[in-house]
């Protein structure tokens, strides 16, 4: 068990200064295109050539467990539709069951293939397909497991529609989980929307600053060991909470957010969800 101390500074540093942070970006006097929301993938992708660098900070009590990682992007275009992503987790701290473990998490790689897109006049329409593989790089030996042990497919759509003004997004991504030996984690179908608002109308190479208000509905399958469904695994939850995102110019973005459970129905015995917050930096050239 997590000292008492421990539990204090998590529960009351943090969320705060996520909080906080979130505040702040909210009253930063800014006016950018292609954004995308924070808790999930949007249909952007990026110009032929283009790269683009992001490296996130996410800290998240969920399910009994505290996590503290650090997720490295990096973004290619293929073409002016198609590009591509390595991301790659650095768990900086893990608790769970009173055990601690920090390192490499599950690395994955997605391609985004924008195969819809209709221009107006100052606004757009996009649809994409997702689709992706993530690896079982994390010790799912350790003590808690830093990764799943498994396989994982990744596939979905996005529907996005920018204008000056307003933004939404709808993103449907399922996540399908290979066997590991004797075990079989189940899937996970996310399904997310956002709706964003621009206050302030300007220049493409103005700073930028967009409000966002994100719903993101997880339905997670439960798992398998030896071909028995294990009770006290996968449920429902449905996450909301305000994100922003600030543009000092086009190259640069920085993203965050913060998220908490409107509803959960687990399956079984288990820890209930507290909140999940995210900070970002990104950068295109």
């Amino acid at each position: 068990m997590l000292s008492g101390t421990r539990q204090s500074v998590i529960r009351d540093l943090p969320l705060p200064l996520l909080w906080a942070i979130t505040l702040l970006t909210m009253v930063i006097s800014t006016k950018g295109w292609a954004h995308e929301p924070v808790f999930s993938m949007g249909p952007e992708t990026i110009w032929q050539g283009g790269v683009g660098i992001e490296t996130e900070f996410e800290f998240a009590d969920e399910g009994g467990e505290e996590l503290s990682v650090l997720h490295y992007e990096i973004l290619y275009g293929l073409t002016k539709d198609l590009s591509l992503t390595l991301e790659v987790p650095q768990i900086l701290d893990r608790q769970a069951e009173g055990e601690t473990g920090d390192g490499l998490g599950d690395v994955e790689v997605r391609a985004k293939y924008q195969f819809f897109k209709k221009d107006m006049l100052n606004a757009q329409h996009k649809i994409t397909g997702i689709f992706g593989i993530k690896v079982p790089t994390g010790d799912d030996e350790a003590d808690p497991p830093l990764g799943t042990g498994t396989t994982e497919f990744p596939f979905g759509l996005s529907y996005g529609y920018e204008s000056r003004t307003w933004y939404h997004f709808l993103t449907t991504l399922y996540r399908l989980r290979t066997e590991s030996g004797n075990s079989d984690p189940g899937d996970r179908l996310f399904i997310n929307g956002a709706v964003g608002y621009r206050p302030v109308q300007g220049e493409y190479t103005d700073p930028d600053v967009v409000f966002f208000l994100e719903m993101n509905a997880e339905f997670e399958f439960k798992d398998e060991l030896r071909g028995t469904r294990l009770p006290n695994t996968g449920g429902n939850t449905i996450w909301l909470g305000p994100t922003t995102l600030v543009s000092p110019n086009p190259q640069w973005m920085f993203k965050t957010g913060i998220q908490f459970p409107i509803y959960e129905n687990l399956n079984g015995h288990q820890e209930h969800s507290e909140f999940r917050a995210s900070f970002g930096i990104e950068h295109h050239f």
